[in-house]
């Protein structure tokens, strides 16, 4: 099997090119610029999205099986500030690539795999989350990504592109940057142990409850969704349980050798309108066989 990722170079890019050739599969990683990834096996191309008639000849050229669209703004904090780029990130670019696919010769053949978020729900009355939630994005980056899913349909329904839409839940690993919640907690907790820092952790609300996943599971998941999942489908990719912020910051604490204090610090406090979020996967693993394998507590040890 041929397979081309967009954004390869990202978080989960990386994990996803590693699962691939595992797996026997001839890889091209594509970037919006020259980049320092560097996996054997895997051929590094670029891609320019608003380009659709470069991006079609690329794609005539690599006969990809399946894309695998992993390409975009990924932090909902950084998309407050960021709206229109976080736009033209996830949806313009996409709306460039089912462009390119749309003209192409490959329009009858090739599958893509597109990455949406658990931020398409936003607010939900009833736990767990599958698949018949309405979505209700309370946030840029999960508006955005809802614009993605709703493209999705579109071009599937009136073009007949070969589209799954994959709605991940927190997902997390080691090699993620900082900015969400374990990296952070991880860093500090690391920085307190070199003696870089004092043992002091303060900190925010610890009460929320999600729904987290090992990477490296995700991105088996995305390859089951290409080898058994159904076209014109959405797909939650989640554990289907939750932890809480706490049972996180408290494992990453008890690995490290030295004793440290958490303050909870008031100035870190903000409204949390949204306690508890998991998903249900039974849909995935129904249709696919993908359960979630690593522990949390491995996740952690890695991070």
């Amino acid at each position: 099997m041929r397979a081309l990722i967009t954004g390869v170079s990202g978080f989960v890019g990386y994990y996803l090119a590693l699962n691939l050739l595992a797996n026997g599969y001839i890889v091209w990683g594509g970037t919006r610029k020259e980049s320092t990834i560097s996996i054997e096996g895997l051929h590094i191309i670029e891609i320019d999205f608003s380009d659709h008639e470069k991006l079609r000849r690329t794609l005539e050229d690599i006969k990809p099986d399946v894309i695998f669209h992993l390409s975009g703004q990924s932090s909902v904090r950084y998309s407050w500030d960021r709206v229109e780029e976080t736009f033209q990130s996830n949806l313009m670019d996409t709306i460039g690539l089912f462009e390119a696919i749309k003209h192409s010769s490959l329009i009858d053949t090739v599958k893509v795999v597109s990455i949406g978020s658990s931020e398409e729900y936003g607010m939900v009355s009833l736990l767990p989350i599958t698949e018949e939630t309405s979505a209700n994005p309370i946030n840029p980056y999960g508006l955005s990504k809802y614009s993605v899913s709703t493209l999705a349909h579109y071009y599937s329904e009136h073009f007949g592109l070969k589209i799954i839409h994959a709605r991940a839940f927190n997902h997390i690993g080691p090699g993620q940057m900082l900015g969400f919640v374990t990296s952070d907690f991880a860093k500090q907790v690391v920085d307190i142990e070199l003696g870089k820092a004092d043992p002091i952790l303060y900190v925010g609300d610890l009460s929320s409850k999600r729904d987290f996943t090992d990477v490296r599971d995700i991105v088996e998941a995305y390859r089951l969704l290409f080898e058994k999942g159904v076209s014109g489908q959405i797909y939650n990719v989640c554990s289907g349980a939750c932890t809480s912020i706490r049972a996180i910051l408290d494992q990453l604490v008890n690995m490290s050798s030295k004793f440290i204090e958490i303050i909870i610090d008031e100035k870190k406090l903000r409204p949390n309108d949204v306690p508890e979020y998991y998903g249900s996967n039974q849909k995935i693993t129904k249709e696919t066989g993908w359960i979630p394998r690593i522990q949390l507590e491995t996740s952690l040890y890695d991070i």
